[in-house]
């Protein structure tokens, strides 16, 4: 994700804050999940309808990220897509790079 969101010498710039929250999400939820003892049996009580393992594997790992990412994507949208100079700066290096590779070729 971060590779992805990463632009040039910004970074990642705003999303370094929803990126750090996701991390710190699935590590603890992870180590929780590892952490909690294996004493599941048809008594235990269960979270939204869930064993405690799986629901925080479920819950917290899996649908947390799956809220938080997209929301910050959108808020972040303007700032973090492709403007009209670089669109353009792109379209340049690619046709510099037909030229060079039909010159090389001839």
């Amino acid at each position: 994700m971060i590779l992805g969101a990463a632009r040039g010498r910004m970074g990642i710039g705003p999303l370094k804050y929803p990126f750090a929250f996701v991390v710190a999400v699935l590590a603890v939820g992870f180590c929780a999940a590892l952490a909690l003892p294996a004493t599941e049996s048809p008594l235990s009580k269960l979270w939204l309808g869930l064993p405690a393992r799986a629901a925080i594997v479920i819950y917290g790992i899996g649908l947390l990220p799956i809220i938080v990412l997209p929301v910050a994507y959108a808020l972040t949208f303007e700032t973090q897509t492709l403007s009209a100079e670089d669109v353009e700066r792109v379209r340049e290096l690619a046709r510099d790079s037909r030229v060079r590779s039909q010159d090389q070729t001839s």
